[in-house]
């Protein structure tokens, strides 16, 4: 019910009750009115006729008695006369007030006047009667008294009659003021009760505004269309976004999708309830959501701009998606991109990159230098990329890992990648005004011809990458020779854990003889592995699996300890041999390196003259000044040091007469062919020359011919190590 009808309702109410109570109080009144003037006009006149009739009784007898005691009939005597008529008066009003109901009173009335006279009579008579007078008194005192019981009698009943008026009246009175007070409160019910609903009322009222401002004040447009889809109104935010998306316009149609009506018809044809679609209009990203409401055959259509979340969700997306140092996609995206290739069968080639000598970047450069070589290697390869004539994608994968996507290649086009890539290293790259000149290892392969999943395909890519960064070769495809090698690393991992339990890793030695006479001067420390069955595993075959995985450092210290044992031997048998032990790049690496050496010689107790560390041209060369406060901490202690394979590497001069050093071995490479090429004699002669300057011993290492000594003696040599003389064996069959 509305609250216009209740009050209505309640006005109604409050009339009616007024008017009966009206009634029922003008009706009270009237009574009470009555009752009043009557108490007024006749009970009142009453009471005063009777009080004025026994003060005229009490008068008359009062004068009988003074005449009886004075007899001066003259002077009283018209008093009593008076007094006589005044009760004569009185008690024909009174007979008149009380019809009827004090008919004693004229009789007792007759008796006061006729013993009025007697005495009278008798008193003025010469002879005086006076016991007749006496006797006359006492009766007229007996009447006397008898009429003003009588009079009593009829004041109480007066008095009775109007205090039963009064209490009438109050009756009606307190009736007058109880229904007045019951319609006050009648009244103040209704209202407290008009009150509540018209709270009630005002704040639905109020809701209702508010609920009513609510399109006009939305700060996203709000639209109502009829069934056919014609705007009847829009909010001001609607003509903002028209004039945002479409300015100078004043067409409401034109922030709708072109194809609206026409789905309009098609979700009414449904039976649709509600529907929700995106829509780009002009340059916003708009989100609908309209309402249809057939029972009205009216449409709601709710907007909302969302362009700031289409573009912060694009944003998200490209960095889930995209390298944030490179801005290159990253492995996510070429993962997804791999395996739509798949999915779609469509043939690709992927060329894995990573940078040699990173790491030697980052610890001497700082990762500043890297994190800028890196982007700048990732904008060189987007560059070579765009400029191929097929269609090739680049990924930054992890690291200093890219990876080139080849799109539809054959054979020739993914080596003509390759000579692109390869001619643009020749180029520096250049961070904070520095230049760096870097080499690539590159590793390759082709879907579907080496993998159908993209785990496979991947595991296959980085297989060859691997290969070309340990082999030094570049470039590698792809092979299933490779893929068996890999498969055999963990194995190998396995198995090196359990013999270093079980010991089934041994040292040989191999000789190093004088280049002169031959002599035994020293011993290579060769690290060999035999498993239970018998069988070698070589050291060309977990070496690496060592150095990828962390082993080498435990094997290292192995290594060590039984060249320091060894070594003690040599000593405690009165032979001067010195023991060579090859130091691998992790071990020098190693932060407690110089710690377990220094404890390895308090255990062992060795002359640390008697050992030469033997370390590789390529590894000092990673971190060069490192290197060299290493190294000359190891000189500190006593030890000999050799840089192994020399002149494969890439020694810089400057650096090399700052080794503290003392000799160099000439890598087998050099040596192999030493008596048929010219060019390895002149290198092999122009490294002892070399050495010779810098007062360095020098080592030959391959030797397998008299004469390659021989060669190596007249280019003075210092010392000869090889097959010729000694192939590597248990250190007790070194000197038999």
């Amino acid at each position: 019910m509305s609250l216009t009808k209740r009050i209505w309702i309640s006005f109604t109410l409050v009339i009616m009750v007024g008017l009966v109570l009206s009634l029922i109080i003008r009706d009270s009144g009237e009574k009470a009115g009555i009752k009043s003037r009557n108490l007024v006009s006749v009970a009142l006149p009453k009471l005063d006729l009777i009080k004025q009739l026994r003060a005229s009784i009490t008068e008359h007898e009062r004068l009988l008695y003074e005449y009886y005691a004075s007899t001066t009939r003259d002077e009283l005597w018209p008093q009593i006369q008076q007094t006589e008529q005044d009760l004569a008066t009185q008690l024909i009003d009174i007979n008149k007030g009380f019809a009827g109901h004090v008919m004693s009173l004229p009789k007792l009335y007759g008796d006061i006047k006729a013993l009025q006279r007697s005495l009278d009579r008798n008193l003025s008579s010469p002879r005086t009667n006076w016991d007749q007078a006496r006797a006359d008194l006492a009766l007229l005192t007996q009447a006397g008294k008898a009429a003003e019981d009588i009079l009593v009698t009829l004041t109480h009943e007066v008095e009775q009659q109007a205090q039963q008026q009064a209490q009438d009246t109050q009756a009606q009175i307190d009736t007058i003021v109880d229904l007045v007070i019951l319609y006050t409160l009648m009244i103040i019910f209704i209202a407290l009760i008009m009150g509540y609903f018209t709270q009630v009322n005002i704040r639905r009222t109020a809701k209702r505004k508010a609920l009513a401002k609510f399109p006009e004040r939305n700060p996203n447009p709000v639209m109502n269309l009829n069934w056919q889809g014609h705007i009847q109104f829009a909010n001001p935010a609607a003509y903002r976004l028209l004039e945002s998306t479409h300015p100078g316009s004043s067409k409401l149609t034109d922030i709708l999708p072109d194809d609206f009506h026409d789905n309009l018809k098609r979700w009414q044809t449904n039976h649709e309830s509600i529907v929700n679609f995106d829509a780009k209009i002009g340059r916003c990203h708009c989100q609908f959501s309209l309402s249809l409401l057939q029972d009205l055959e009216s449409c709601h259509l709710y907007i909302e701009d969302v362009t700031e979340r289409k573009e912060a969700q694009a944003q998200l997306e490209f960095q889930a998606l995209h390298d944030t140092h490179t801005g290159l996609p990253n492995r996510r995206k070429f993962e997804i991109d791999l395996s739509e290739q798949i999915r779609r069968k469509q043939p690709c080639s992927l060329l894995f990159l990573s940078i040699d000598r990173f790491k030697f970047i980052t610890s001497s450069q700082g990762y500043h230098a890297g994190d800028g070589i890196l982007l700048n290697l990732g904008k060189r390869l987007s560059h070579i990329s765009s400029t191929l004539s097929c269609q090739v994608k680049s990924y930054r994968l992890e690291g200093n890992t890219f990876c080139l996507m080849v799109l539809h290649p054959d054979t020739h086009e993914v080596n003509h990648v390759i000579r692109d890539i390869q001619n643009a290293m020749d180029n520096a790259l250049y961070v904070n005004q520095h230049s760096y000149f870097l080499s690539l290892s590159m590793g390759y392969c082709h879907f579907p011809q080496d993998g159908d999943t993209p785990q496979t395909l991947i595991s296959n890519g980085h297989a060859a990458l691997n290969h070309a960064r340990v082999q030094g070769n570049n470039v590698e495809a792809y092979n299933m020779q490779l893929h068996a090698s890999e498969q055999t690393w963990l194995p190998i991992e396995r198995g090196m854990r359990q013999a270093l339990v079980r010991e089934e890793f041994v040292m040989f030695y191999q000789a190093k003889v004088d280049a002169i006479n031959g002599k035994i001067t020293g011993a290579e420390a060769l690290i060999r592995w035999f498993k239970p069955d018998g069988d070698m595993v070589s050291p060309a075959t977990f070496i690496p699996v060592a150095e990828q995985t962390g082993l080498i450092i435990q094997i290292g210290h192995w290594v060590i300890e039984q060249g320091f044992v060894q070594a003690q031997h040599f000593q405690q048998q009165g032979h001067d041999i010195q023991v060579a032990i090859n130091i691998s790049a992790r071990q020098f690496q190693y932060r407690h390196f110089l710690e377990q050496l220094q404890n390895l010689l308090s255990k062992t107790g060795v002359n640390p003259k008697h050992i030469e560390l033997e370390i590789t041209e390529s590894l000092i060369m990673e971190n060069a000044e490192h290197s060299i406060g290493i190294m000359k901490q190891l000189k500190k202690m006593g030890f000999a040091l050799a840089i192994d394979d020399f002149g494969t590497g890439y020694s810089s001069l400057s650096y090399l007469k700052q080794f503290p050093i003392d000799s160099l071995k000439i890598d087998q490479a050099f040596v192999r062919n030493l008596e048929h090429d010219e060019d390895d004699k002149n290198i092999v002669a122009a490294i002892i020359a070399l050495a010779q300057h810098l007062n360095l011993k020098t080592i030959a290492e391959g030797v397998e011919t008299h004469e390659q000594w021989q060669i190596l003696k007249a280019m003075k040599c210092d010392y000869i190590q090889g097959y010729y003389f000694s192939k590597p064996d248990r250190a007790e069959l070194l000197l038999t």
